[in-house]
């Protein structure tokens, strides 16, 4: 009977046993399934974080970067003040956009001294610097001078020339092409980079001033009209190289305005 008994006990406690032995079995198993899920979840967050950053061009800053911004002081005087050299590394669009800004208040915070910019679109060197020298002599701080080249000259002025590391980024021009406008337009845009330029005046190496830096800062200050320079010719070089074809599309005058716009240069 004893013997009986504990085997009845024996098969009364193994169904009880058995369901403990399967959870200690399924525990490490799920502990393996959301440890498992955390890394996929984790992945594929990395994942989509770098072709994030990739697709909006998001650049993060070092350390080194943030504390270096933190502590630099931008002053009135660093964001007036003009640049130094006509060079640069900007192309023509990060040019025409970043000469495109300007005050929305019309008052100037600090004392402004209207400046003549002189614009020089040449070819390569200047012959009358020397005469341009003497124009330029003792009115330091009223004038700004940019030169435009061809891209493959590079001029020689001494530091104690007023065109001294005035030539500016340039592109191939040939006469009486668009090319030309573009050079002019590049000039332009180099001369608004300055805050204080308010007049421009457009010249080739082949002007010569006639008149002192008074007179004509004087005249051209005190004037309400812009001021251009034009002779029509008869010639192959003026009338000339208009085709009657063209018409009545583009009349003769169209294209003459633009053959004298070209000769300014």
């Amino acid at each position: 009977m004893g013997m009986e008994e504990g085997i009845k006990d024996n098969a009364a406690s193994a169904p009880n046993s058995r369901p403990t032995n399967q959870l200690k079995a399924l525990l490490p198993m799920r502990v393996l399934q959301v440890f498992l899920l955390f890394f996929v979840l984790v992945l594929g967050i990395s994942v989509i974080s770098m072709h994030m950053i990739k697709y909006l061009k998001i650049q993060t800053l070092a350390p080194s970067t943030l504390i270096s911004t933190y502590d630099e002081r931008i002053t009135l005087e660093s964001l007036i003040k003009p640049p130094l050299n006509g060079w640069h590394s900007m192309n023509d669009s990060e040019l025409l956009w970043r000469a495109s800004m300007e005050p929305r208040i019309l008052d100037y915070p600090f004392k402004r001294v209207p400046k003549m910019a002189f614009m020089f679109l040449t070819k390569g060197p200047l012959p009358f610097a020397p005469l341009w020298e003497r124009f330029f002599k003792g009115h330091e701080g009223f004038y700004s001078i940019y030169v435009h080249t061809l891209p493959n000259y590079r001029s020689d002025f001494p530091s104690s020339s007023v065109f001294y590391r005035r030539q500016i980024p340039s592109q191939h021009v040939a006469w009486g092409e668009m090319s030309m406008c573009d050079a002019e337009r590049r000039l332009l845009a180099n001369a608004l980079l300055d805050i204080s330029n308010e007049w421009f005046v457009l010249l080739s190496e082949a002007c010569i001033p006639l008149r002192g830096f008074n007179f004509v800062y004087r005249y051209v200050s005190r004037s309400r009209y812009s001021f251009m320079g034009s002779v029509d010719e008869d010639g192959p070089y003026g009338r000339g190289r208009y085709s009657y074809a063209m018409g009545p599309e583009i009349g003769q005058g169209v294209v003459l305005i633009q053959l004298l716009l070209a000769r300014l240069i």
